[in-house]
């Protein structure tokens, strides 16, 4: 009878201890996009919460291609296809480059105002006395433009 005993409880310290290092060989994994968690191994099951892509879960165990997660919230049955157990890497999302606008604008648009034709000149020349005939004339600003008198 001792002997009966010895074996049934070393039974019982076995099935705890396998009891207790199922849960510890609980293997994490990260949803590869977002997906429904089920009350069931399948698509015919109720669905109880949504994984987000890359929330962590701890699975538990799989049975074909579903596998028992625990998790913040409802635990259930997730596909295999979107859990991935070697580790959520983060999309790199780079901000876009933003390049000021490149107009093709005229010349004188820096210019506050047009060009000036390059025969416009804001002071003429004052008229000259004609050469050889001496200093005896006499130039004057009249309503038309500089008169002279004279030689």
């Amino acid at each position: 009878m001792a002997l009966s005993k010895k074996i049934i409880a070393g039974g019982i310290a076995v099935l705890a201890l396998l009891g207790t290092a199922g849960a510890a060989m609980a293997a994490p994994a990260f949803a590869t996009s977002n997906v429904n968690v089920r009350s069931g191994p399948g698509t015919s099951y109720g669905v109880v919460d949504t994984l987000r892509r890359g929330e962590r879960v701890e699975v538990e165990y799989c049975q074909g291609n579903w596998c028992f997660v625990e998790k913040r919230g409802p635990d259930g049955w997730v596909s295999a296809n979107y859990l991935d157990r070697g580790g959520y890497r983060p999309p790199v999302v780079r901000p876009p480059v933003v390049r000021p606008p490149v107009w093709d604008r005229p010349p004188h648009w820096h210019n506050p105002r047009p060009p000036r034709p390059p025969h416009w000149n804001p002071r003429p020349p004052r008229p000259q006395p004609w050469p050889g005939h001496g200093g005896g004339s006499v130039c004057f600003n009249g309503p038309n433009g500089y008169v002279c008198l004279g030689n």
